[in-house]
């Protein structure tokens, strides 16, 4: 299948310039403002793999769908984590703050999965805790949870999600390389074994995975990226 590309009438880098850095889109009337100072032309339908750029030739996104084929999704691995998943939708009062996790924001299970939200990581910041003071940690769940099998059970997709980065953004592919080699080497320093261990079997380029299971999500930002750098975001199933 071919591939199309799709401009936009959108100067991103003056955009991202204008958000300040925590801001996550859940503002009605800042976005109002922001719709306002940049008014999309039209929607657009996306059905076939695209390349989307803004007026200046800057690449915002790849869209590629069957890109990972049914056989080597990340289902299996996503059921090794059924129970954090469920475990880690909340109730009682919704705060703006706590969407990702409570239960309004879930659709029951329909046999593909496990309702929940929770996040995944051989080394990162705890909430709160950022460098340089602090040092980064084992997430709680990859710890927890037989952390080792899921890894290993996501080497096929990761080790592909690795080579589209590598041809989609190649700064930030040998990056992340470079990262996840002084973290090893900074975790053997350290004698952080556990880490080490983790970090042995992560064979995703990323050093964080956020698995999402039945959710709709309001519209939002992720703050505390850049702009420059691209995440990965992939889909099986119904949805």
């Amino acid at each position: 299948i071919s591939s199309i590309l799709v401009t936009i009438n959108l100067d991103v880098a003056r955009y991202a310039d204008v958000l300040h850095m925590m801001e996550k889109g859940i503002n009605p009337a800042r976005e109002e403002s922001l719709l306002a100072r940049y008014p999309p032309e039209a929607q657009i339908h996306l059905d076939r793999p695209t390349v989307v750029c803004d007026k200046f030739g800057i690449i915002i996104f790849w869209y590629l769908p069957g890109a990972i084929d049914l056989a080597i999704q990340m289902a299996a691995a996503t059921a090794m984590m059924s129970v954090p998943l469920a475990r880690s939708v909340t109730r009682g009062a919704a705060a703006n703050d706590k969407w990702r996790t409570h239960s309004s924001n879930f659709y029951p299970s329909r046999g593909e999965g496990t309702p929940g939200c929770i996040n995944l990581s051989p080394a990162w910041f705890l909430q709160g805790h950022p460098a340089p003071k602090f040092h980064p940690h084992v997430s709680a769940t990859l710890k927890e949870f037989d952390g080792r099998s899921f890894s290993l059970a996501m080497h096929r997709p990761a080790v592909l999600i690795a080579a589209a980065l590598r041809v989609m953004h190649p700064k930030l592919y040998w990056s992340s390389l470079a990262t996840m080699l002084a973290l090893g080497l900074w975790a053997a320093d350290k004698k952080l074994d556990e880490m080490g261990d983790h970090l042995r079997v992560w064979a995703s380029v990323f050093t964080a995975l956020a698995i999402v299971c039945n959710r709709r999500s309001p519209l939002h930002r992720d703050p505390l990226s850049r702009p420059q750098w691209f995440d990965v975001m992939t889909t099986f199933g119904n949805y």
